[in-house]
């Protein structure tokens, strides 16, 4: 995911920068350069505005998938099987995949429960 955010920040700034490019056709070179550098300088600043937004929906995902698993958990009659399910929920760190868990613990008994 990270790849994909780097690549599109870096086609926006190119975009970014084309467009400024033609915007200011016939203005002096310096006022050129100096919005040029302002575009550089601001990508630290939209690249964490956008790992911060990815960050919100993942933990939106996971306060879901914490509450499937409580309703799991307060409605089962085995306690054993039910562990071994959440234990082979396809969690793997920060390379977890949201909508894959989300799948699978949909799949765990007590989904229904509200």
């Amino acid at each position: 995911m990270t790849l994909t955010l780097l690549l599109a920040c870096l086609v926006g700034y190119v975009v970014m920068a084309a467009v400024f490019l033609l915007a200011t056709t016939g203005s002096p070179r310096r006022i050129k350069w100096l919005g040029l550098v302002a575009i550089v300088a601001s990508a630290p600043f939209f690249y964490w505005l956008g790992s911060f937004s990815e960050q919100a929906a993942s933990g939106l995902c996971y306060s879901a998938v914490v509450e499937g698993i409580g309703n799991s958990v307060e409605q089962t009659n085995s306690p054993k099987a039910l562990a071994k399910q959440i234990r082979e929920l396809p969690m793997r760190g920060y390379e977890t995949s949201c909508p894959e868990v989300e799948h699978a613990a949909r799949q765990l008994p007590g989904q229904n429960a509200p």
